[in-house]
């Protein structure tokens, strides 16, 4: 019932699908890796995985927005709130209890919309990996681009546990397999040269970007809530002091251009 309503909501909408490569027909449990942007992505990827699987959503408001919120509390999904790592640690713990009980699970790893305008994908939470590991669930990773109204999905093969020594391996693997179907996505679309592209690109992109995820995210819940390496703390914590600094002649070098 639910993939139907998707269906005419998207067919509503006036949006198309395309598939790339089909979902593997795995009938066991396993965990769908996303990636992730705005323009109901989310319910298009479902539409077309051809089975039930829980959702994994840290966007509580979602339920609100309009009826397909009621209709995702009956399909069966897990909320969290990505700021409280309380939170992320109950929802993981559920999500766990849910993969070992045989259930599936469709999960964003990335925390966010991708607002980056060179990188394929951003930087994974390890959750996803964690959770894989253990209850023993391949990971399927899935690639998701926005042309408009038209949107092209690209299924990965499965990534099985077994063999990856630690989650942090396995994240950087799951990572890399997100990366090359988006690239394929591209490829088929058309490669542009680089003398092609506008000078104002990145603002372009920037503004696109906001209208796509306006009115529930902006620039700023976007950057908060997705996952940061632990070298862009470091580079962030070397330049703190700067927010504290007080000019005078002494440090008048530090603001030399």
């Amino acid at each position: 019932m639910f993939r139907a309503f998707l269906t005419m909501d998207r067919l509503f909408r006036k949006q198309d699908v395309t598939v790339i490569a089909p979902p593997p027909r795995h009938r066991g449990r396993v965990i769908f890796a996303c990636t992730h942007i705005g323009g109901n992505g989310l319910e298009n990827i479902y539409e077309k995985l051809g089975r039930g699987c829980w959702w994994f959503v840290g966007d509580p408001c979602f339920m609100y927005r309009d009826i397909s919120g009621l209709f995702v509390y009956l399909n069966g999904c897990i909320f969290m709130d990505t700021d409280d790592k309380e939170d992320r640690r109950i929802s993981c713990l559920r999500a766990v209890e849910l993969l070992k009980g045989g259930g599936s699970l469709m999960i964003f790893p990335k925390g966010a919309r991708n607002g980056s305008e060179n990188l394929p994908v951003m930087p994974l939470f390890s959750g996803t990996a964690k959770m894989a590991l253990e209850t023993d669930s391949p990971v399927i990773p899935v690639a998701i681009e926005q042309y408009d109204r038209r949107f092209v999905i690209n299924f990965g093969h499965e990534i099985y546990p077994e063999g990856f020594c630690n989650r942090d391996e396995l994240t950087r693997t799951l990572r890399d397999a997100m990366a090359a179907l988006k690239w394929e996505i591209w490829e088929k679309e058309g490669v542009h040269s680089r003398s092609s592209l506008p000078e104002d690109y990145r603002e372009r992109f920037i503004s696109l970007f906001e209208k796509r995820i306006h009115p529930y995210d902006t620039m700023e819940t976007v950057e908060r809530s997705r996952f940061h390496t632990r070298e862009e703390m470091e580079q962030k914590d070397a330049f703190s002091y700067l927010d504290r600094l007080v000019p005078c002649r002494e440090n008048a070098f530090l603001l030399r251009r």
